[in-house]
């Protein structure tokens, strides 16, 4: 069965002469757009006006997984030809800039590392430059290779991570853990997305809280899960309910302690406003002249709202458009997705 077009064709009355043996024309047609291309072309039209900046989620907004979403290239490669500055947002914080950045040149996104700003990226440089903690050291990571990457540009070392992935211990050598643990210097807890995590990882945190009671405790986000393929994969934020939990269990007195010095984490990724500040400040952007473009009302789109931004919703990943009335957060625009950008571009820039 052969796909179904985009517009509906409307045949055109034909025309004939008395002359029998004159030949008609061929039939012609005109094809009419439906009004859900009209809002789609305004809509990429609006935003090419009025947006100098394109800040981009990655997961289920580019690629689910390691499948990149039909025409996104395109459309990053479209926004290049414009003179657009774009830049890789995501939450997903066990991937450091150049991690990222070699993921998505992997998928055909043409980026540049200083282009991708994952949630470690902010979070280490809240934690260090913007002197909330500028004498900290070393911290405990339960995460990703990138968060820890991260932090060390900043000058502060880490341990835990996936190098803990495979740790256990029993009952007489946790006795030990928490011995080792006291001796040694920690600053704070920073929680990330952790495909290893473990009970090791969960007891050898709740250690740091018990022997360092005034160590801070930060979240690189707390995304209830990734929408990959056809299933919702838990993201951050189940993995930081077990550490909030184990935290308030395990060193009691940190309970109704302000952040981040009591028993829950401050999370620093979106729909944190000076994520997306951060950024613009980095790079000299108006970001009432940029926009926020993801898949999730309650963090790509809340960031944008935030922030001052404009906001575009797509419906590649968690959320449909049934969450703008659940969730109460109205995005500016709302596309099917990101290729739309490419697909819907005024007939003018059609050989960009």
């Amino acid at each position: 069965q052969s796909p179904a077009l985009p517009f509906t064709t409307v045949p055109m009355l034909s025309w004939c002469r008395a002359d029998k043996n004159s030949i008609s024309p061929p039939l012609k047609t005109a094809k009419v757009k439906s009004d859900n291309d009209k809002a789609n072309e305004a809509a990429v039209k609006t935003l090419l006006e009025d947006c100098d900046a394109f800040f981009f989620d990655c997961d289920g907004t580019l690629y689910h997984a390691g499948d990149l979403i039909p025409h996104v290239a395109e459309a990053i490669n479209f926004l290049r030809n414009l003179g657009k500055k774009l830049f890789f947002v995501t939450n997903t914080s066990s991937r450091s800039r150049e991690q990222l950045c070699s993921k998505l040149q992997k998928l055909g996104v043409p980026c540049e590392a200083s282009e991708c700003v994952p949630s470690c990226v902010f979070t280490a440089d809240y934690i260090h430059r913007m002197q909330m903690h500028p004498e900290a050291k070393h911290v405990y990571v339960v995460g990703g290779q990138g968060v820890q990457d991260e932090l060390a540009k900043v000058g502060i070392t880490s341990s835990g991570g996936p190098a803990e992935d495979k740790e256990a211990f029993s009952d007489e050598e946790f006795k030990a853990l928490g011995e080792k643990v006291k001796k040694e210097r920690f600053d704070g807890v920073v929680s990330g997305w952790d495909l290893g995590f473990s009970f090791y990882k969960l007891a050898k945190a709740s250690l740091v809280f018990q022997n360092h009671p005034e160590c801070f405790f930060y979240a690189t986000n707390d995304d209830a899960a990734d929408k990959v393929g056809g299933f919702l994969l838990p993201g951050n934020g189940p993995l930081l309910k077990n550490l909030e939990a184990s935290c308030a269990a395990c060193a009691p007195d940190r309970i109704g302690k302000e952040k981040p010095f009591g028993a829950e984490a401050v999370v620093l990724g979106k729909p944190n406003p000076n994520y997306a500040k951060l950024i613009a400040e980095w790079n000299g952007l108006d970001l009432q002249r940029s926009v926020m473009v993801g898949d999730r009302l309650d963090t790509d789109i809340l960031m944008g709202v935030n922030a001052g931004m404009k906001s575009l919703f797509v419906l590649t990943g968690v959320d449909d458009v049934t969450a703008i009335t659940t969730k109460k957060i109205q995005p500016d625009f709302t596309l099917p997705s990101v290729g739309c950008l490419y697909d819907y571009r005024p007939n003018d820039q059609s050989n960009l």
